[in-house]
């Protein structure tokens, strides 16, 4: 991925993010990626996914390499209440960086060929505890002066995809949310980041594609730490950060550089409906 305008300074992050941060999947990809990077900038850490054991054992890993704490949350993140359990379990803590990483799902399936409430649960995943979860840290990140916030999303929210319909559709949520988020926290001190996930070779996508036929070569997929650390790089410089389909494709800054000024155009004329009328 092209670098960002200037490499995160270790020490202010840890500043500005710390001395907790939060991971929603965590428990490998990304998630184990972010939980990697955190730790070693000696930020502590709530680890929360379904599988206690992985938690734990990460957790106790890198508890024992950089002198972090840590907590483990036992949560699914397609079901109702999820947002708040996660903002419960960190209600005593000083938290300065939300990641919101809840894993892909019903890749190759139509619309037509699943319950609906399976849509229903996708939609809790992405959209619902997405809301709860940020707006819960968000308002203490502003009282503190400060945070951060990164939601992984997906290259497929950019357009409909077949097969793929309900998914790109809550990560276009994702990423619009993001954006104007990102203005509007922007004064407040809070940094927000939308990361466009491309192909990874992640265990996720391995248990979503198993038996499916579906083909990936894997010298074209990216690698998740690769991705995560990308992603704390970035996370200064918001609002959003892109990748192209295949490794070694496009460059994507000056879309990135696009939308970004859009986003800043429309929050200038957002603004001017607060200031007061002249007179």
């Amino acid at each position: 991925m092209t670098q960002p305008p200037s490499p995160l300074d270790r020490t202010a992050a840890k500043a500005k993010y710390g001395p907790w941060a939060v991971i929603a999947g965590a428990s490998d990809g990304t998630g184990e990626g972010f939980a990697r990077e955190l730790a070693a900038m000696g930020i502590n850490l709530v680890l929360s996914s379904r599988r206690r054991e992985v938690l734990e054992a990460l957790g106790e890993e890198l508890a024992t390499a950089h002198g972090i704490e840590y907590r483990v949350l036992v949560q699914d993140l397609m079901v109702a209440g999820a947002g708040q359990a996660i903002l419960d379990a960190a209600d005593d803590l000083d938290v300065g960086l939300y990641v919101s990483n809840a894993g892909a799902d019903a890749v190759g399936r139509g619309f037509l060929d699943e319950p609906a409430e399976r849509w229903h649960r996708m939609v809790t995943m992405n959209v619902t505890n997405v809301i709860d979860t940020c707006y819960g840290f968000c308002r203490k990140m502003r009282e503190r002066g400060g945070g951060g916030l990164v939601i992984m999303s997906s290259g497929s929210a950019l357009g409909g995809i077949p097969f793929l319909s309900m998914y790109s559709s809550t990560k276009a949520f994702e990423s619009n949310f993001c954006e104007g988020l990102w203005a509007e926290l922007k004064p407040h001190n809070i940094d927000v980041l939308c990361v466009l996930a491309p192909l990874m070779d992640t265990p996720c996508f391995r248990r979503n594609t198993d038996g499916t036929g579906f083909l990936m070569d894997p010298a074209g997929a990216f690698d998740p730490f690769e991705v995560s650390h990308d992603a704390l790089e970035w996370l200064p410089h918001g609002p959003l950060l892109m990748y192209p389909n295949l490794v070694g494709g496009e460059d994507m800054r000056p879309e990135m550089a696009e939308r970004r000024a859009r986003v800043e155009a429309v929050m200038a004329l957002g603004s001017s409906f607060n200031e007061p009328a002249a007179t």
